[in-house]
């Protein structure tokens, strides 16, 4: 058996296997940080594990989500861009495209729902927030912040409506959903929510959002 001075000689070639070994993974270490630092959207490309939840679902499931980029801009994102971003109203067997500018023409209902799906497109969680009734965050919480939304397929189907009411059946799917706004639905798939809009105060806020539940 070796003592501890036997152990600290080595050989020559030994020193330099050893050096060279070492400078071996530093090359590799940098080697790869570099690469990463060049192609930054591998990392992207690399879906975060979320775990299970149930906003706006009655079942416990579980998704997998891209990594949150709070600092996104979308406008930017020609693959975003490429997709289609207009509001749809669904009427009966037509189905009518609002083109930017043309909201208030359609009603105020159609025109706050412009307002909500800019505030969520922007990642803007303050302005998102200020869309809803005090008597909706009595049973729910607002938003600390989520990342820019890339939203798109957005349909609205009116089931009702009164004076100061309405109700939509809404729809609308997110490209590479991070989970930071809604994490009930896997990217580009979609679920319908019903909306509850109501004049509060002289203006449209939401009242309610709820979910078609599943039958057991």
């Amino acid at each position: 058996m070796k003592t501890a001075k036997e152990k600290k000689q080595r050989t020559p070639a030994e020193r330099k296997r050893r050096m060279a070994a070492a400078i071996a993974v530093v090359c590799l270490l940098g080697a790869g940080s570099w690469f990463l630092l060049q192609h930054p959207e591998w990392l992207e490309r690399t879906p975060k594990k979320q775990s299970a939840t149930s906003m706006y679902s009655d079942r416990i499931l579980s998704y997998t989500f891209y990594p949150s980029d709070y600092g996104a801009d979308l406008s930017k994102d020609t693959e975003y861009l490429e997709l289609d971003r207009y509001l749809h109203l669904q009427r009966g067997a037509e189905n009518f495209a609002v083109t930017d500018g043309d909201y208030a023409a359609w009603g105020e209902d159609v025109e706050f729902f412009s307002r909500y799906f800019d505030a969520a497109i922007a990642g803007d969680a303050e302005r998102y927030n200020s869309l809803f009734t005090d008597a909706y965050y009595r049973t729910h919480e607002p938003y600390e912040r989520f990342a820019p939304q890339r939203i798109y397929n957005i349909t609205l189907e009116k089931r009702s409506e009164t004076e100061s009411t309405w109700v939509y059946d809404v729809t609308y799917a997110i490209h590479r959903n991070d989970g930071s706004f809604r994490n009930d639905i896997d990217s580009d798939a979609a679920k319908t929510l019903i909306f509850t809009l109501v004049r509060d105060g002289g203006t449209v806020r939401i009242e309610d959002i709820d979910y078609y539940r599943v039958a057991r």
